[in-house]
């Protein structure tokens, strides 16, 4: 009879970021070895790198979260992904089917979805508005159950929930009138997320913007005089958001994926991370995403020096 060899699951020699996962409550980066096809969750707050990284470095696919019942809840991949992609070309079918489903369903008939699809949509869904840092909006969705951690995955600071739907096909259309008539945009990049969180407007400020376009998203509900829609204003902040460790943050000067580094992550608000280099006071942002799907080398590295404005180390 074989053994089953335990992973390994240490964070050194060799190892690929994966994601960052929500699913708990609590932020936890998805980690995995080469040639170990079988990842692992660890808390992200806390968790301490000196690596290196260079263009160079093996690639691995990002694999994706499956949406059929009975799957689980991450599909690993070990495959490299396809030159300009995150992802092979199995692994990004199956995101774009799905994506494509999800968006469209309302302007479809149901014969035509996926099952699977059509029954993640019969639950009962939430419309919200968005504020992030630098004062964008955006409007979106979310399944009722699931908008507390699908706000803070956006990683936005404050909202307001607008809408209950009895569904999802119902919210979705609701979700592009406001877009029409309000000129609200689905998305917002995160390049200005990024720049909210190192210059941030006041709180107040966002407030107000999302307390002046809350009875106007409401106009646009009863407008389409839908019986499974109801107008609602709940207001959500950002768990974290009182907290001073959100205060004074810089851009990290340089990118996460290419040089060598020594970092420890402080905060994490979707997937922006409050940095430092261990045994410093500067404390900076950016977005862990960079590190996505690179095999980085972990070991006793020399960081490159970052200079922002008057700090360096």
């Amino acid at each position: 009879m074989s053994v089953e060899t335990a992973p390994d699951t240490s964070i050194e020699g060799a190892c690929v970021v994966i994601g960052v996962s929500w699913a708990s409550g609590e932020a936890q980066v998805r980690l995995a070895k080469p040639g170990q096809k079988a990842s692992w969750l660890a808390p992200l707050v806390g968790l301490e790198l000196n690596y290196l990284a260079s263009p160079s470095s093996p690639r691995r696919c990002l694999g994706y979260v499956p949406f059929r019942a009975g799957q689980g809840d991450y599909h690993d991949c070990d495959r490299s992904p396809e030159r300009g992609s995150r992802k092979c070309t199995q692994c990004t079918i199956v995101d774009a089917t799905f994506a494509s489903n999800l968006h469209h369903a309302h302007t479809r008939g149901q014969a035509e979805l996926d099952p699977d699809i059509v029954e993640h949509l019969r639950r009962p869904n939430v419309l919200y508005l968005a504020a992030f840092r630098d004062g964008s909006l955006k409007i979106g969705t979310s399944t009722e159950t699931r908008t507390q951690k699908r706000l803070t995955e956006q990683g936005a600071w404050r909202a307001t929930l607008v809408a209950e739907a009895a569904d999802g096909f119902a919210v979705r259309v609701v979700e592009d009138a406001v877009t029409s008539q309000l000129d609200i945009a689905q998305s917002v990049s995160i390049g200005r997320k990024l720049g909210g969180m190192a210059s941030p407007r006041p709180d107040e400020q966002l407030e107000s913007l999302l307390a002046s376009q809350q009875p106007k998203v409401a106009e646009v509900v009863e407008a389409l005089g839908d019986s499974r829609l109801t107008a609602t204003s709940h207001s959500w902040s950002f768990p974290g958001s009182e907290s001073d460790l959100w205060d004074g943050l810089h851009p990290y000067p340089l990118r996460l994926d290419s040089g060598a580094h020594h970092i420890e992550v402080l905060g994490v608000c979707g997937r922006m991370v409050v940095l430092t280099k261990p045994g410093t006071s500067d404390r900076f942002v950016a977005d862990i995403a960079q590190l996505f799907g690179v095999t980085l080398d972990i070991g006793t590295h020399e960081p490159d020096a970052l200079t922002v404005q008057d700090s360096l180390f």
